[in-house]
């Protein structure tokens, strides 16, 4: 015995909305990170003549600063690049890629409350102690780059 073809059209439609519905919330998620790795890694050995971003002037222990620098990609090609830098002491410049974890919009050090970095595009907050995600729906650490102190300059090696 066969279903009348209304029964049929309204057993698909139903099936068909609740599939859709089911993939957009898995799709959407919690606006989390696709891998959260919260764990800062260990600031990297500065390695070959590093570039000058900045002076120490212009980076007074305990401050922040958002710089660009030249960086080779993965292509082989050299762009221009974003940086935070955070001076915890006088002999000391830790750096980050200003990229954030969550969807890769740009990080700042301009945080509407607080010291920490911050992302404009979902509200996300990141320690400048350790690059570390503490607010917001980013779940992985900023990217530390290796950074030092030379004299009055300050290097990025990237």
């Amino acid at each position: 015995m066969s279903l009348p073809s209304s029964q049929t059209r309204r057993a698909f439609v139903g099936t068909t909305v609740a599939a859709g519905a089911a993939v957009a919330l898995v799709a959407c998620g919690d606006g989390s990170s696709a891998a959260p790795n919260n764990e800062p890694s260990a600031p990297p050995e500065p390695v070959g003549e590093g570039t000058v971003v900045t002076t120490l002037a212009e980076l007074a222990v305990g401050t922040r600063l958002a710089v660009t620098a030249p960086r080779t990609n993965a292509d082989g090609k050299t762009k221009d690049a974003g940086f935070l830098l955070f001076r915890p002491n006088e002999k000391t410049v830790l750096a980050y890629t200003n990229i954030c974890t969550h969807q890769g919009c740009a990080v700042t050090t301009k945080a509407p409350q607080g010291d920490d970095f911050y992302c404009a595009c979902h509200g996300s907050y990141f320690q400048p102690a350790d690059g570390k995600a503490v607010a917001g729906p980013a779940r992985g650490a900023l990217e530390r780059i290796a950074a030092a102190i030379k004299g009055q300059d300050v290097l990025l090696y990237v």
